[in-house]
């Protein structure tokens, strides 16, 4: 999973919307899990906004000197907490 997702990632900076959209799908229960705990009328704005903070970090997301996926997630979850 780890090169798979590294490969994904690399593929959506170089354009490959496709690889981005794998990433998203693969994030996709979480997300859903999320969504769930928190009011109705909120439960779309969150999944966006998690669906945009996953985009922006894969696309600016170091693959030469940040190789590490649990790394990886460690920003995003600090980008997601520094936005709420």
């Amino acid at each position: 999973m780890k090169s798979e997702l590294f490969d994904q990632v690399l593929r959506a900076q170089q354009g490959d919307k496709e690889a981005l959209y794998e990433i998203i799908r693969s994030f996709l229960p979480a997300i859903r899990s999320a969504r769930r705990k928190i009011k109705g009328d909120r439960q779309e704005d969150l999944e966006q906004n998690i669906i945009e903070i996953i985009i922006k970090k894969i696309m600016s997301f170091d693959l030469v000197n940040t190789l590490d996926f649990t790394g990886f997630c460690q920003q995003l979850n600090e980008i997601y907490e520094s936005e709420n």
